[in-house]
């Protein structure tokens, strides 16, 4: 009986750690939106290792993400034990959150609905939660809009097609 307890109070003080951490850290991405970053996604895993995901309106680089951390880690006093991790949420991950959404304008997204149907077109507006894509097809542009809570998720379209110049 005594274990149960002990055990319950160490994951409560756990949870509480974490949650201070994530609260440091969203603090640190708010103060650091002037120089163009901004936070993506924090996860927490399991190995009491942090992973933040973070990016930059013209991109972030290796040594941004380096910068980033050692910042961060001079920062949040409450880490303690914890690893963390800064990257780049990478190419081929939904976009989540408004910076990307605004990042990523005029070019070419896919789309998912919670309905399972798939959309695929240029970025041309975001706001108040709202998405507007142009799809081109033979017959003319088509344009959609979505409200995000009826999108799944939204992937950059990624094309290595070179265009050639003569």
């Amino acid at each position: 009986m005594k274990e149960e307890k002990m055990t319950s109070f160490f994951i409560c003080t756990k949870s509480k750690i974490v949650m201070d951490i994530f609260e440091d850290i969203s603090t640190f991405f708010k103060e650091q939106a002037s120089q163009g970053f901004f936070l993506v996604d924090v996860k927490a895993m399991p190995t009491e290792r942090i992973m933040i995901y973070a990016d930059n309106t013209k991109g972030i680089t290796i040594d941004e993400c380096s910068q980033l951390h050692r910042a961060l880690i001079e920062k949040i006093a409450t880490a303690g034990d914890y690893e963390i991790t800064v990257s780049s949420p990478g190419l081929d991950q939904p976009l989540k959150v408004a910076e990307q959404y605004n990042k990523y304008m005029g070019r070419t997204v896919n789309i998912l609905t919670t309905d399972g149907e798939r959309y695929s077109g240029k970025l041309t507006a975001f706001a108040d939660g709202n998405i507007t894509i142009e799809e081109y097809k033979k017959t003319g542009t088509i344009t959609h809009n979505f409200n995000l809570q009826d999108v799944k998720s939204t992937q950059l379209s990624i094309s290595f097609n070179k265009t050639i110049k003569q």
